[in-house]
Protein backbone atom coordinates (compact mmCIF):
# COMPACT_ATOMS: atom_id res chain seq x y z
CA UNK A 1 0.00 0.00 0.00
CA UNK A 2 2.43 1.95 0.97
CA UNK A 3 4.92 2.08 -2.31
CA UNK A 4 2.20 2.98 -4.66
CA UNK A 5 1.63 6.45 -2.24
CA UNK A 6 5.34 7.24 -2.47
CA UNK A 7 5.75 6.92 -6.17
CA UNK A 8 2.67 8.71 -6.48
CA UNK A 9 4.23 11.57 -3.73
CA UNK A 10 7.01 11.80 -5.86
CA UNK A 11 5.08 13.09 -8.72
CA UNK A 12 3.79 15.78 -6.19
CA UNK A 13 -0.09 13.62 -5.91
CA UNK A 14 -0.19 13.17 -1.94
CA UNK A 15 -3.77 11.62 -2.32
CA UNK A 16 -2.92 8.18 -1.29
CA UNK A 17 -0.29 9.45 0.78
CA UNK A 18 -3.14 11.40 2.67
CA UNK A 19 -5.67 8.45 2.42
CA UNK A 20 -3.70 6.23 4.30
CA UNK A 21 -2.94 8.44 7.05
CA UNK A 22 -6.48 8.59 7.27
CA UNK A 23 -7.41 4.91 7.30
CA UNK A 24 -4.16 4.14 9.49
CA UNK A 25 -4.79 6.50 11.98
CA UNK A 26 -7.74 4.84 13.41
CA UNK A 27 -7.10 0.71 12.58
CA UNK A 28 -9.20 -0.30 14.91
CA UNK A 29 -12.15 1.89 14.01
CA UNK A 30 -15.15 0.16 11.57
CA UNK A 31 -13.95 1.15 8.26
CA UNK A 32 -16.54 1.83 5.23
CA UNK A 33 -17.01 -1.01 2.98
CA UNK A 34 -15.13 1.05 -0.24
CA UNK A 35 -12.03 1.37 2.01
CA UNK A 36 -12.30 -2.61 2.98
CA UNK A 37 -12.89 -3.13 -0.82
CA UNK A 38 -10.05 -1.27 -1.49
CA UNK A 39 -7.45 -2.19 1.52
CA UNK A 40 -8.44 -5.20 3.32
CA UNK A 41 -6.32 -7.81 0.41
CA UNK A 42 -3.01 -9.26 -0.20
CA UNK A 43 -0.23 -7.01 -1.35
CA UNK A 44 -0.07 -6.87 -5.12
CA UNK A 45 2.58 -9.50 -6.81
CA UNK A 46 4.80 -6.66 -8.29
CA UNK A 47 5.56 -5.41 -4.74
CA UNK A 48 5.78 -8.81 -3.15
CA UNK A 49 10.14 -8.65 -3.72
CA UNK A 50 10.28 -4.96 -3.20
CA UNK A 51 13.04 -4.12 -1.02
CA UNK A 52 11.86 -2.10 2.14
CA UNK A 53 8.10 -3.04 1.62
CA UNK A 54 8.32 -7.02 1.58
CA UNK A 55 7.40 -7.42 5.26
CA UNK A 56 6.80 -5.07 7.81
CA UNK A 57 6.70 -5.78 11.14
CA UNK A 58 5.14 -4.12 14.47
CA UNK A 59 7.17 -5.45 17.20
CA UNK A 60 10.61 -3.89 18.15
Amino acid sequence: MIAPAYQQAMQGDYTLVKELQEVLSYPYDEQSQDVEDKYYRLRPKAFFNTGGVSHYSCSS
